[in-house]
């Protein structure tokens, strides 16, 4: 059973980049599992916030494609700050703590609705609503991995643009 007031507060600490939400996430076995919540959430009300209809969410293949891209980018981006800070910046820790730090650093995201409402550009859009995805992130890396705060931004910007080039390389590929 999920106890949801245990998960949102560990989120708004994760987000009010309080230690205790990260030192959690590192003992915790099933944070994994909130996180993937988390994203799932997150995707849907982004797509909401973005324009689309909520009964184009209830078209099942509609749903379904919308959270496989979420799930997808998290791990990507999970991924990517594992091998940057495993094996270019000298962290430690295992790949499940990057999946639940990245995914409780998720709902950040939805600063990028915001964002995309007062700028038209839509990388600019991009770039300053993930910023703080970035900064929760890096604070996470910090905090369980041992990184240095430079490399931990490091790390965490390094994710995030490989993320972005993925999906740039899928998006182009998939518009034939």
């Amino acid at each position: 059973m999920i106890f949801l007031g245990v998960v949102f507060s560990r989120l708004l600490q994760a987000v009010k980049l309080q230690r205790d939400a990260f030192v959690w996430m590192d003992f915790n076995d099933r944070a994994t599992g909130d996180a993937a919540i988390l994203v799932a959430i997150t995707q849907v009300l982004i797509a909401l916030g973005l324009g689309t209809s909520f009964f184009d969410l209830l078209k099942p293949l509609t749903l379904v494609q919308l959270l496989i891209g979420a799930l997808f980018t998290w791990v990507v981006y999970s991924g990517a700050v594992y091998l940057v800070s495993r094996f270019l910046l000298d962290g430690t820790g295992q790949y499940a703590i990057y999946l639940r730090i990245t995914g409780f650093a998720y709902p950040t995201l939805l600063l990028i609705v915001f964002t995309s409402i007062l700028v038209s550009n839509t990388t600019l859009a991009l770039a300053l609503g993930g910023a703080w995805f970035v900064v929760v992130v890096a604070h996470g890396l910090m905090y369980t991995v041992d990184l240095p705060r430079p490399k931990s931004f490091l790390a965490a910007i390094g994710g995030f643009v490989v993320v972005v080039t993925v999906q740039a390389i899928f998006g182009s590929i998939l518009a034939f």
